[in-house]
């Protein structure tokens, strides 16, 4: 028999009870409170808006950017191990540190929708930045089909020599 819960017959409200002694369990990725104070996207009424998107935008740049110098670090770390003065310990805690940064910035990309776009190098201080055009981007597709369908191709054909030779029967000449 279950403890009594103070469950209620109505549904007004939707809020389950809870068993007192038992925790409410997890929180999932896609409820509130998921993301830091940091990551706080969609707060105002819209959450679709240009100017939300811009928001989500300009965060995104700035964590792909510490990410880089990160990575940066981390790489200096690992090129330089065996020189005097490098930290094997700090280059470890680079190192996990970049694996997190990224899959929150997965998550972060995945939850504002901006991870369905091209990110484009941040311009330098002074420097005017354009995006690609239409032709530059049609040009890039492209040329990525074409890479993958010949790979695809030479996969295929390797495939069929491989076939062609394991179905042959043995020649042996006597």
């Amino acid at each position: 028999m279950l403890p009594n819960t103070q469950a209620s017959s109505s549904l007004s409200g939707y809020a389950p009870a809870v068993q007192s002694g038992f925790p409410a369990g997890p929180a999932f990725p896609n409820q509130p409170g998921f993301l830091s104070s940091e990551q706080n996207l969609h707060q105002g009424a819209d959450p679709n808006s240009p100017a939300a998107f811009h928001q989500n935008l300009q965060i995104v740049q700035e964590r792909v950017a510490r990410l880089q110098n990160l990575a940066r670090n981390t790489l200096s770390g690992i090129q330089n191990a065996y020189h005097p003065g490098n930290s094997l310990v700090q280059t470890q805690a680079n190192l996990g540190t970049l694996k997190e940064e990224i899959e929150e910035l997965s998550q972060l990309m995945l939850q504002s929708g901006v991870g369905a776009l091209p990110l484009l190098p941040i311009p330098a201080p002074g420097e005017t930045m354009s995006p690609p055009t239409e032709q530059q981007l049609l040009a890039e597709v492209n040329d990525s089909i074409r890479s993958a369908f010949e790979q695809m191709k030479r996969s295929q054909d390797s495939a069929s020599v491989v076939a062609n030779l394991l179905g042959a029967p043995d020649r042996i000449s006597k």
